[in-house]
């Protein structure tokens, strides 16, 4: 018997590691052309929760984004804002130019914000920023007027004579909720708030739901004349009547329906922190404080002051000539120069004489 033996073909080495490397290419290859294909549809994904007009976030995934980060550590801010009076840019200057300006809002957002702030368009002219993390008041209230100023700046349209302003309402987490839901919901009554007192400006809504709050406390069923007349004069005044814009611009227009009749001068004064744009925003706070300060405790009870913006103060000086308004001006900005201290500023004023109604063009 014979035993037959088939040799076995000898496969060398140098050929199985030829092998390998090729199957290792292929490989490579394969696994490029899956990132590629991952990071397209990731693009895609991106690209579709970017808002197209702006380049900002749009509303999608913005709430779980939100509610991720609170779910992991519980703080945060919601700011929402929209311009004031955007209808009348549309109805005025077209759709086209409207669109510009929302662009223009975008821009002074994007140079506003903070690097691990979310900022989004959540639709029309309705913008919102995230800030996570603690914040305290001071710091919320320097961060919310140093986005309206960057914004009213890229604002600006030279030759156009309508002014575009800015509302925006704060909710902060936790005290004001815990979500998406409910921080969007109570900024948003925030502004609301806002928009009904006059525009321009910002409210927190832990404010104004204390005020609702005292307000509802002091609800009577049935009050007298005498018992509502007593509480009306318990508040004691010094200075000027200090007020809201909104109330500064009624008792302005009731100045012109009756008072200028009566033949008593009314100068109305416009006190502004000249060359503010560079200038930190803490100092420019501090500063405009100290402003006011010294106009309202300078000027008498019938006098009637308001904060216009963040750099300007309004008043109207009752039974003044222009040549007494000019003294009383000095007077006010010589205080405001021995309170304000090494980083007072450069103020400067413009006076016009109140006309009634029928004689303003």
């Amino acid at each position: 018997m014979h035993t037959i033996f088939h040799s076995r073909p000898v496969v060398s080495e140098s050929k199985r590691v030829s092998e390998l490397e090729l199957m290792k290419k292929s490989l490579e290859i394969q696994l490029q052309e899956m990132a590629k294909t991952v990071q397209k549809q990731q693009e895609m994904i991106a690209l579709a929760k970017r808002d197209t007009l702006t380049g900002l976030r749009s509303r999608q995934g913005i709430s779980e984004q939100i509610d991720a980060l609170l779910h992991a550590d519980c703080e945060g801010t919601f700011f929402i804002m929209d311009m004031d009076n955007f209808k009348n840019v549309n109805d005025t200057y077209g759709h086209m130019e409207g669109d510009q300006v929302l662009i223009r809002f975008a821009k002074g957002l994007k140079k506003a914000v903070d690097v691990n702030d979310i900022a989004a368009r959540l639709g029309g002219d309705e913008f919102m920023v995230f800030s996570p993390g603690h914040y305290n008041k001071y710091e919320l209230k320097a961060k919310a007027q140093r986005i309206i100023r960057q914004i009213e700046r890229e604002l600006i349209t030279p030759g156009r004579l309508m002014r575009v302003t800015v509302s925006m309402g704060i909710a902060s987490a936790p005290l004001d909720g815990v979500d998406y839901k409910a921080l969007y919901g109570n900024s948003d009554k925030a502004l609301y708030y806002v928009k009904n007192e006059g525009k321009n400006g910002y409210r927190f809504f832990s404010d104004i739901s204390e005020t609702y709050k005292s307000i509802s406390e002091e609800i009577r069923l049935h009050s007298s004349l005498g018992e509502i007349t007593k509480r009306l004069k318990e508040r004691k005044m010094e200075g000027s009547y200090e007020v809201e814009y909104n109330d500064f611009e009624k008792i302005y227009r009731f100045m012109e329906r009756n008072l200028i009749r009566e033949h008593r001068e009314v100068q109305c004064v416009l006190f502004t922190l000249d060359d503010y744009t560079e200038t930190d925003e803490i100092v420019l706070q501090e500063q405009l404080a100290y402003l006011q300060h010294a106009v309202v405790s300078s000027l008498r009870k019938g006098d009637v002051t308001t904060k216009y913006s963040s750099s300007q103060v309004l008043a109207l000086l009752m039974d003044v000539n222009r040549d007494n308004a000019d003294l009383v001006v000095n007077r006010i900005l010589g205080k405001y120069r021995r309170e304000a201290g090494k980083k007072e500023m450069r103020v400067i004023y413009d006076i016009q004489q109140l006309l009634a109604s029928e004689e303003v063009s």
